[in-house]
């Protein structure tokens, strides 16, 4: 069964997002729709490239991804499919799939998909759903986009880094409240070298000297570090909100700093 995720920043408040689901299964019955999140902060394509970077590696190949975030049509934007790694993102072209790509694409073609319906005010229900329909049931990227190697390009936001320090931020907070920053394991060890270190945040006296394996290693309340999945640096309190007692919301800047 093909597999669509949507990556948004629709929430879960409205009626929107049901209508994106409606005409995919309108389209193809058979899929199964993945809500990987709908609560990216307003037009924040940086925070929606890192979750899709985070997890993108989990889903099998032929995996579908549309991402509903800064997609509202203007008169001079593009919309993107692209043929990455195995899988297929479907995007404006704002930048965003620079931000997630570590390699060149197989295949970009700008969709020109002829519509019913003047898909100008929501792209996402209108224009990518038929796109992935038609990925899913075999139809290829060339079919309904011209090729092209143009796309819009940003920087993902990255650490300052110096000979006892490295420099971060959070950029995601999840359900529980930890907060995930954009300080890698490869840099640490880079930066590091195998030294002690601190992590420190804004809020002074809640240093943190190591990094765990897994929760289960540190008592009720406990502040730790410990590296997710994708091998990003995550603060958490044990059965706690990291993000709010220790003021790390989306954007805080999060230091570590290692002895001489």
């Amino acid at each position: 069964m093909p597999i669509v995720t949507l990556i948004t920043d629709l929430g879960n408040k409205d009626f929107y997002l049901s209508t994106v689901k409606a005409a995919l299964y309108r389209e193809q019955v058979d899929l199964d729709v993945v809500d990987i999140t709908h609560h990216i902060a307003r037009y924040d394509i940086s925070q929606a490239a890192f979750v899709l970077k985070n997890v993108m590696h989990h889903f099998p190949t032929g995996t579908i991804h549309m991402i509903g975030v800064s997609s509202k049509s203007t008169d001079n934007i593009r919309h993107l499919a692209f043929d990455y790694d195995g899988q297929k993102i479907i995007c404006a072209d704002n930048g965003f799939f620079s931000l997630i790509a570590e390699k060149k694409a197989d295949l970009i073609v700008e969709l020109n998909l002829t519509l019913d319906t003047d898909f100008k005010n929501f792209p996402l229900r209108d224009l990518y759903t038929k796109a992935a329909t038609h990925i899913c049931r075999g139809g290829t990227l060339e079919v309904i986009g011209k090729r092209t190697e143009v796309f819009e390009r940003r920087t993902m936001f990255q650490p300052a880094i110096g000979d006892g320090f490295i420099k971060g931020v959070v950029a995601f907070v999840d359900h529980y409240g930890n907060a995930v920053t954009n300080i890698h394991k490869n840099l640490i060890k880079q930066v590091g070298k195998g030294r002690t270190f601190l992590i420190g945040f804004t809020q002074k006296g809640y240093d943190i000297d190591r990094i765990d394996e897994r929760f289960d290693d540190s008592s009720e309340a406990e502040r730790i570090a410990l590296f997710n999945s994708a091998g990003y640096l995550e603060i958490a309190i044990v059965h706690g909100k990291a993000s709010q007692l220790l003021g790390l919301e989306l954007g805080a800047t999060v230091i570590m700093t290692f002895d001489d």
